[in-house]
């Protein structure tokens, strides 16, 4: 069979993937595949690719308003491979949801020949190499020719206002102090050091990184802003690209500003640039040696992968060469050529059967049930573990296994995992019992009917899952019991060798759909579940502790001037008496703390828990201390938005799907300023209703609160949380 010429594309929220694979397979015919909500984004890379593969043909193809439709997928590759008749296509499964993901991927591999997984493939983000699902072809590097800044901004959705670095930066870097004084003599010494230390640094990158076909460096440049016509809604000092990575330096003089200011630019570095970005802080002044250790105190969220510190001095210095600067900030790059196309010549001889199933002499996978498996019927389960416990707990209180295999990745956490998820379990069976401890469980068989390999899987190996989970089930499996495999947390990876392990044992392949408290299994489609999981909290929100007083009884002294004490205690109230069913309130411990208050802002103060489902309230404060006993502070709406968007990160780790943040602000003039930065960080859907909602785990919900009447004009804070 010839090499394909034609490539099927899947595109998610993140377009960068999308564009990298289209620039990489060699084919004539792009076929990108997206939902409604995600048509924007694909457009944007169609547009993209026309424009540097002029001899490519390009066309966006919607799988229709569900992206957790699996039949909509099929649907729409049955169409594709019809109108290709006996002709091959690749595809790259990177983006889209997980269900996309995986219907595509699989039925890649039921239409094409044993050798077509070759021409299978995702985006490896952490060696930047399309991976191939046959492990017997060498990796790819992506290709980045004509990509630039520009590029990777538009696909995201962002513009510059001036393509031009500001007219006093381009004076100091042609004549130096002299120059700018000349044209500028009343420019206040502060900005006039701050040009200074910007044209410095700018200056020696440019040197580093000039003539380079596969770098640039921009001078400052200013986001448009989509909300005020004229205006920016972010901007950034310097701007580095090396291949289809972003560098984006803030050029300092003092370094106190370097802590206070670190999140938001990550925020709108990601915002701009996608994931492949990090944030490089050069400040001028007197080497402080704790800077970058101040700044992971203060949100750890940024930590020295994704937020660079460098004293301009040790900068100049130490980073003196190309090689050190991209081992500095580029390790995952190679200092290579272009990399070539993806071999279009299959191997002469073809590869022997693997634990994919993709072998020359592929039998057909046994049928699935033909009925999905209910709760009474005692079936076996699968179900992976991610960074949060909640979508296995979840899933044991869907399918109430007989048995279970809780599959950790490496990067999973696994602290009393097995208790948590027997506890789930039992509390599925006997709703109306009290709850267990450790021996109860033990005594009463939970315990048992739960089980944990002895090592954990690598989340990017797709055919090591595989093998895990189907030695799993041909062990455990008795006669023609029903397996249900849960393909929901985890890897893009780890979920489609899950899902084949599904398809070649004969098992459902299922994933929950939090929003509508539904699973949707991909041989038999949606399920609604029976009742709510419950959930030992205790287990899930560490640094949290239970709260049986108003919050304003246990927060006294200058932690009271982080976050919004009343507005929390009010919004809390208010929820709990909304709702129809038990309420938990947690309060953040670290509000107690002599120095761990300095950073309660960046976290929830309060969550509060409702069955299986968690809201987290924030309530940055508008005026902050930097230090325990400094004076306070102003804070600008672009420092606040961080604040939002470091207690969702926070609340997503431990909750996913199952947390919703609602930030809390006073009224004010900065108010609807702060509210336009979180919808463009957040990006949410066209369509996304109004209100508290879960599914979105990462969309903050902004509520303006007025604490003189109690009431917000949203009517969040009356909603029933417990029926959501």
């Amino acid at each position: 069979m010839d090499a394909p010429r034609v490539a099927v594309v899947l595109v998610g929220q993140n377009p960068t993937p999308a564009l990298l694979s289209s620039l990489t397979l060699p084919v004539d015919q792009l076929l990108l595949v997206c939902s409604e909500g995600t048509l924007p984004v694909a457009r944007r890379v169609a547009d993209a690719v026309g424009r540097i593969a002029r001899e490519r043909s390009v066309r966006v193809l919607s799988v229709g308003p569900d992206p957790h439709d699996p039949a909509s997928v099929t649907g729409l590759l049955d169409t594709v491979s019809r109108a290709l008749g006996q002709r091959p296509w690749y595809l790259d499964y990177t983006g889209g949801t997980k269900v996309m993901s995986v219907a595509a991927a699989l039925h890649h591999e039921r239409s094409l020949p044993p050798h077509a997984r070759a021409w299978r493939f995702y985006l490896d983000s952490h060696s930047d190499l399309l991976r191939s699902a046959d492990s017997a072809r060498p990796d790819h590097p992506v290709s980045c020719q004509g990509v630039d800044l520009r590029t990777l901004a538009g696909v995201h959705g962002a513009q510059w206002v001036s393509d031009r670095d500001p007219a006093p930066l381009r004076r100091f870097l042609r004549g130096g102090d002299a120059a700018l004084a000349d044209a500028h003599p009343n420019l206040p010494e502060s900005e006039r050091n701050g040009i200074a230390a910007e044209a410095r640094v700018l200056s020696h990158l440019r040197g580093l990184l000039g003539g380079r076909p596969d770098s640039e460096v921009l001078g400052s440049r200013r986001v448009a802003d989509p909300y005020r016509p004229g205006g920016s809604v972010a901007d950034f000092d310097i701007l580095v690209r090396h291949r289809h990575r972003v560098l984006c330096v803030e050029a300092k003089t003092r370094a106190e500003d370097v802590v206070a200011r670190a999140g938001w630019t990550v925020a709108k570095a990601r915002r701009v640039f996608g994931g492949a970005t990090l944030v490089l802080f050069v400040y001028s002044g007197p080497v402080v040696e704790d800077l970058r250790e101040r700044v992971t105190a203060y949100n750890p969220a940024l930590t020295g992968r994704n937020v660079h510190v460098w004293n301009l001095d040790d900068l100049t210095e130490r980073v003196s060469t190309f090689a050190a600067l991209r081992d500095a900030f580029f390790p995952s790059l190679a200092d290579a050529p272009p990399p070539p196309a993806v071999p279009a010549v299959l191997p002469k001889a073809v590869p022997p059967a693997t634990a994919e199933g993709d072998g020359p002499d592929r039998p057909d996978p046994p049928e699935p049930p033909a009925r999905h498996p209910g709760p009474r019927d005692g079936p076996l389960l699968v179900t992976p573990l991610g960074g949060s416990r909640l979508g296995a707990l979840a899933a044991l209180h869907a399918h109430r296994p007989s048995r279970a295999l809780v599959l950790p990745s490496r990067q999973s956490l696994r602290a009393r995992v097995r208790e948590a998820a027997a506890g789930a379990l039992r509390a599925a069976e006997r709703p109306d019992a009290a709850p267990a401890d450790a021996d109860t469980l033990r005594s009463e068989g939970y315990r048992d009917r739960v089980r944990l390999p002895a090592h954990p899987v690598d989340g990017y190996d797709s055919g090591a899952v595989q093998r895990a989970v189907q030695e799993w089930i041909a062990r455990e499996r008795k006669g023609d019991q029903p397996v249900v495999v849960d393909i929901t947390t985890g890897t893009k990876a780890m979920s489609l060798g899950l899902a084949r392990a599904a398809r070649h044992g004969g098992a459902c392949a299922t994933y929950q759909l939090p929003r509508d408290r539904a699973v949707v299994c991909l041989t038999h489609g949606r399920r609604e579940l029976e009742g709510r999981a419950r959930i030992d909290w205790s287990l899930v929100l560490s640094g949290y502790a239970p709260l049986t007083v108003p919050l304003a009884e246990v927060v006294t002294g200058p932690a009271r001037d982080q976050v919004d004490v009343e507005l929390l205690d009010l919004a809390a109230t208010a929820l709990g008496a909304a709702a129809s069913g038990t309420t938990g309130v947690w309060w953040d411990v670290s509000l107690a703390d002599e120095e761990g208050f300095l950073t309660a802002q960046e976290r929830p103060g309060l969550v509060l828990t409702f069955d299986d489902r968690a809201v987290g309230l924030a309530a940055p404060a508008r005026r902050r201390r930097r230090t325990a006993d400094g004076p306070l502070r102003d804070v600008s709406p672009g420092a606040w938005a961080q604040s939002v968007f470091a207690a969702t990160t926070h609340l997503n780790v431990r909750c996913d799907v199952a947390g919703t943040v609602v930030a809390l602000t006073r009224p004010g003039r900065d108010v609807s300023r702060a509210g336009e930065l979180v919808d463009w960080i957040a990006q949410p859907a066209p369509d996304r209703a109004p209100g508290l909602r879960f599914g979105d785990p990462l969309y903050p919900l902004v509520v303006e609160v007025d604490p003189e009447n109690g009431a917000d004009s949203s009517g969040t804070l009356t909603t029933d949380a417990s029926r959501l």
